[in-house]
């Protein structure tokens, strides 16, 4: 009991100076979205009330605040492992002298000035930190974790990828070449290298956590098989590139702040072109804040999972403003309803029941926004060697300027700009290519509550390189059929047309038929002309 009371005073006397980073408030929602699996022709859709609007996360700075829970553990075991970041880097500790200060420094990371401590006298700590109020910041060592694996009963409504994901994508292939001469390090539990799919990999590692032992690497291993599979059967999107293997997570799948940003700095200083961050939490890191921004400043480019909790409350470092923020979507394109959401998310990849390879030899059906983060980090290194004079920032908007709509058309809280294609990223450059699709539906959830007429969007997009100048879009539901005649549609642009129904009976289901046919040219593609849907209302 004195001791308790004890720790509390000390907490009382020096909190005016203690910086901590709080975890987000845990907020349980609703998705709005309609979510999907697909019965022979027909889309599953499943629609739920609204959402709150997200958060606004651009200043990451605004969430360290003071924790003085952090300090009333009774062991003290919150004082064995934090992190001390001088807020000038070249700020220099004499460690001769840090036992007169109660601290120890574990380890330390020199050019971000953040150092990994242990305190053995509360007191002397206590003291230095008075001593040197400005110059320091104190938080806690935050633990991240690769994403929790999304609720069965959420995946039920989803369309599983199988074996399909790459044709989905639209990828060729002829791509064996695909990724040469560039360097993906992959931040994960480890890479088993020895894997059928990987072997021929171009390949290093270095463990920072754990053992050498292959138990525990499954998640890194489905990671690195999306991005650089080497089996004819098995080929990832960028198999020629070269894979760094940054262990900052034990067998568990989980790690903290300091060896993530410690592993950030390692593949940079490795000469990594991308950062496959396929994990994450609910805190922001002082720590890997400034490794972030060293990597920036190396012009390396970071991907990172948004994180499979379902809640508007994108991960961190997912919701960092210099990571590209990967959603999931299943073999319907619909984003997934175990995908979290938020104004950070970038972009959208295939992420339910995607083949991949695993530990101990094995394959699985890996679903979850962590494979849908390593297709982008696979696109981004296969058009990067596609075009090696191309700066990483026209990569990107490559990849932006040639995503596949879905969702709310425009940028939307849930798939940001779109889902990344392939085929229309590589064919960008050709002229001539006629393809229009129907890409979905969107129900403003503002809608669903209230009775009566409801209206909703059936969008198409122009998917191909050649204007299309006349096309016509039919719709049937509950009876009725709509002819829209659509025309002067440029290449990604998209176009909406608002219907109404009377929604009747809640919990009824709407199946909608829409099918569009483009006059006076061939499409391509035609299999996107036609989308087939059953919607259950709320």
């Amino acid at each position: 009991m004195r001791l308790s009371i004890w720790i509390v005073c000390l907490a009382l006397c020096v909190g005016a100076i203690f910086i901590f980073n709080l975890f987000s408030p845990h907020e349980e929602t609703n998705s709005n979205r309609s979510k999907s699996t697909e019965n022979q022709a027909a889309e599953l859709a499943l629609i739920s009330p609204g959402k709150p609007p997200a958060k606004d996360h651009s200043d990451l700075n605004k969430e360290i605040k003071s924790d003085y829970s952090f300090w009333d553990d009774k062991s003290l075991k919150g004082l064995s492992d934090i992190l001390l970041t001088a807020r000038d880097p070249d700020y220099g500790l004499d460690a001769e002298n840090l036992s007169m200060d109660g601290f120890e420094i574990m380890d330390r990371l020199d050019r971000l000035g953040t150092m990994r401590i242990r305190v053995h006298d509360p007191d002397a700590f206590a003291r230095f930190l008075r001593d040197n109020a400005d110059d320091f910041e104190l938080q806690k060592n935050i633990r991240l974790k690769i994403p929790t694996v999304p609720e069965r009963r959420m995946l039920e409504m989803e369309k599983s990828f199988a074996g399909t994901s790459m044709d989905w994508l639209g990828t060729t292939q002829d791509r064996w070449n695909s990724g040469t001469g560039i360097k993906v390090a992959v931040l994960d539990t480890g890479i088993d290298s020895n894997h059928e799919s990987l072997v021929g990999l171009n390949f290093s590692e270095v463990a920072l956590v754990g053992e050498d032992s292959i138990s525990g690497m499954g998640h890194g291993t489905g990671i690195a098989s999306i991005i650089a599979g080497q089996t004819e059967g098995f080929l990832g999107l960028a198999p020629a590139s070269e894979i760094l293997s940054v262990k900052v997570l034990g067998k568990d799948g989980e790690g903290d702040s300091f060896t993530i940003a410690k592993g950030i700095m390692l593949a940079v200083d490795q000469g990594a072109d991308i950062i496959n961050l396929s994990l994450g939490g609910r805190s922001s890191s002082v720590a890997i804040n400034n490794a972030i921004q060293y990597a920036k400043s190396k012009d390396v480019l970071l991907v990172s999972a948004v994180g499979n909790d379902g809640l508007n409350d994108v991960a961190y470092p997912a919701r960092h403003q210099d990571v590209i923020a990967v959603s999931s979507v299943d073999a319907n394109s619909r984003v997934s309803t175990f995908a979290n959401f938020g104004p950070e998310v970038d972009l959208a990849a295939p992420g339910v029941g995607v083949f991949t390879a695993w530990e101990n030899s094995g394959f699985v059906e890996f679903s979850g926004t962590s494979i849908s983060a390593a297709f982008v980090t696979g696109a981004l290194a296969h058009e990067l060697s596609r075009s090696p004079l191309q700066n990483k920032k026209d990569a990107i908007e490559a990849l932006y300027a040639n995503v596949d709509e879905t969702e709310k058309p425009g940028k939307d809280i849930w798939a940001g700009r779109g889902v990344i294609n392939m085929r229309r990223l590589d064919q960008r450059n050709t002229p001539g290519i006629v393809d229009a699709a129907v890409v979905g539906y969107y129900f403003d959830p503002s809608n669903l509550s209230s009775s009566g007429t409801i209206p909703f969007q059936v969008t198409v997009q122009n998917q191909g390189t050649a204007w299309i100048q006349s096309m016509n879009l039919k719709v049937k539901y509950k009876g009725l059929e709509k002819d829209f005649r659509l025309g002067n549609l440029s290449s990604g642009e998209t176009r909406s047309e608002t219907l109404y129904f009377d929604s009747g009976t809640p919990g009824k289901e709407l199946s909608i038929s829409s099918e569009l046919n483009v006059f006076g040219e061939a499409d391509n593609y035609p299999k996107n002309n036609v989308r087939k849907s059953r919607l259950f209302l709320p």
